[in-house]
């Protein structure tokens, strides 16, 4: 990060859009560990998970809650509201704009537009995590994608070091780049193993990319 702290390097975007190089690479936990170093360093940070699927019952909430919003919710110290982290989810854990049309809901950019516009006030930053990987369908004509874009929002990746993560890495950075939007930064996300190889690759990952690598975690990380 060119010699910047994390929270400097978030300060100087009012949101930054996280996205991954698939599904389940990761991009809660890296939100969570995010949002818990920021409001340590005292940044009013605002993590939002606009679309989500899959729910369980919650208990304690007594509403249906999705896992990776809830996360989000506990790493704010439960300072903002499920609702508002994440306001648009679906029950069954599938493609958001196929559970959208076996519910009869629309999803769009204008779904997203409103989401966004309950919760502008929210924060001085905030840190909008994406569901699935980049070029997420939102409905047969629209990508979320493309609503990034359109709201020249910069854009984390997250990659889950692995085998196969440098054709993932380097497709997806070069997805952003034609969508018109900015990597600003990537993450290592060590998830299942630490070896020689996996360094390798993070390495590799780190020498073809433009955007720096922010920082890497690994399993069972708790804070940055």
């Amino acid at each position: 990060m060119n010699n910047l702290s994390l929270t400097s390097f978030v300060k100087q975007f009012p949101s930054i859009f996280i996205t991954g190089t698939d599904t389940e690479v990761g991009k809660t936990f890296c939100t969570s560990l995010m949002t818990k170093k920021l409001i340590q360093e005292g940044v009013d940070v605002f993590p939002f998970k606009p679309i989500a699927a899959g729910t369980e019952y919650s208990e304690d909430l007594n509403q249906e809650v999705n896992e990776d919003a809830m996360s989000l919710h506990l790493a704010t110290n439960k300072k903002y509201p499920i609702s508002q982290i994440n306001p648009i989810r679906f029950a069954p854990a599938i493609a958001p704009h196929i559970a959208a049309e076996q519910d009869g809901r629309v999803l769009d950019f204008n779904s997203l537009d409103d989401a966004l516009e309950t919760v502008s006030e929210l924060g001085e930053c905030r840190l909008i995590e994406g569901a699935g990987g980049w070029l997420l369908p939102l409905n047969e004509h629209q990508l979320m994608s493309d609503w990034v874009a359109q709201h020249e929002i910069p854009v984390i990746m997250v990659v889950a070091i692995k085998l196969g993560c440098l054709n993932h890495a380097l497709l997806t950075a070069q997805a952003i780049e034609h969508a018109g939007c900015e990597l600003v930064g990537w993450i290592a996300n060590f998830k299942d193993r630490h070896t020689d190889i996996d360094l390798a690759n993070a390495a590799f990952i780190k020498q073809k990319l433009k955007a720096p690598l922010l920082f890497s975690v690994k399993k069972g990380q708790d804070s940055l």
